[in-house]
């Protein structure tokens, strides 16, 4: 493959964590593992972890206010095209697209969709915005069937589009230390359900709490781990003891790879029944895949791009996460057929192997460059 000079402006970044984070991140890594010449304008890091150690790729930031990183990230995108046309430009969303100048040469310009940034009832000037910028791209990727649907409304004629998932790299294996400290925190004596995100309503934690009163005669032992924090672990916690079944939860907070490898390796099922919070909705669920990787099932909602993530039937369930007894009779139905279970599992890890690695992944997006 003939080396080509790529352009990316994003707003979010590794080491930040985050799923649009680490989609930005792999995306540049996977370009110049293929030899690919990359250049990443990106946003200040916002966690206070260290910045990447040698990425394999030119990075610049940018701090400020937002109109005043805007501005400084379009004069270097600017310095950068007049250096030299690049063969491609790709933003990481619609709002990026004004941080890259009109005109970019011969350079074709990819625009990346995840859902989030289309609400379904968008204000006149904000559609007026978002048509502008999908009018400059060449090409958009969709993170998913339900984004691509979102994306209806604001496309001009002729636009090329695609569903491209986002990818995952492969995934660490977990330690002795760090699967030891998990059989700790579940016991042994029941199915151990697993629950990894920001803590926020449309997530659907509350819903799984709300179930274990009902499958707990059923499985004595049954614990729920919660890991990850949030604008909602308060009203979780106290969900949990109005339940009666604070005992079964336990909320890990922020957790690293390490840990997170071995929930994921210890639990029965992973469950983020996702549903629509106003205009809040899960454009893919890229955690999906990473517990598909350790041959966990899944059980998602059915509203928004989770569809893409499980298949319905194969490697895990879709549900209704808006309805209660929906998400209780689905994890009852799951749990009722460990051998189930587990050949959803082999499956779910087949098939992000196959389908969402970035070898696999990365040619779809390309296409759209038209390269």
């Amino acid at each position: 493959m003939t080396p080509r000079r790529i352009l990316i402006a994003t707003q979010t970044f590794p080491p930040d964590l985050g799923g649009m984070e680490g989609l930005m991140g792999g995306l540049a890594a996977a370009l110049a593992a293929e030899g690919h010449v990359v250049e990443v304008f990106a946003d200040r890091i916002r966690s206070g972890r260290a910045e990447l150690a040698a990425p394999g790729f030119a990075l610049r930031r940018f701090s400020g206010p937002r109109p005043l990183r805007r501005l400084l990230k379009r004069l270097a995108i600017t310095r950068a095209l007049r250096s030299g046309p690049p063969a491609a430009v790709i933003a990481d969303s619609w709002k990026s697209v004004s941080a890259v100048p009109h005109w970019t040469g011969a350079a074709p310009l990819l625009v990346l969709a995840h859902g989030m940034e289309f609400p379904p009832d968008v204000a006149p000037g904000k559609a007026a915005r978002i048509r502008a910028a999908l009018a400059r791209a060449n090409g958009v990727a969709a993170n998913s069937r339900y984004t691509l649907g979102l994306l209806g409304p604001h496309l001009p004629a002729g636009l090329r589009t695609a569903v491209v998932p986002p990818p995952i790299p492969p995934q660490p294996e977990p330690s002795p230390a760090d699967l030891a400290a998990v059989r700790a925190l579940a016991g042994q004596d029941g199915p151990v359900l697993l629950t990894l995100a920001r803590l926020e309503p449309r997530k659907g934690v509350d819903m799984l709490i709300r179930a274990l009163p009902r499958l707990a005669p059923i499985h004595p032992g049954l614990t729920l781990l919660v890991a990850g924090d949030g604008p909602d672990r308060a009203r979780l916690v106290a969900l949990a003891a109005e339940a009666g079944v604070a005992a079964r939860v336990r909320f890990l907070g922020r957790v690293e790879d390490g840990m997170k490898a071995a929930l994921f390796r210890s639990a029965d099922l992973f469950a983020m029944p996702t549903r629509r919070e106003g205009a809040s909705v899960e454009g893919f669920g890229i955690v999906y895949l990473e517990a598909a990787w350790h041959e966990l099932p899944a059980l998602a909602g059915h509203d928004g791009g989770a569809a893409d993530a499980v298949a319905d039937g194969e490697t895990g369930l879709l549900c209704d996460g808006a309805d209660p007894a929906a998400v209780a009779a689905a994890l009852a139905t799951l749990l009722a057929d460990p051998d189930g279970l587990r050949a959803m599992g082999a499956r779910a890890a087949a098939r992000v192997r196959a389908e969402f690695l970035w070898p696999a992944v990365l040619p779809r997006y390309l296409r759209l460059l038209g390269s």
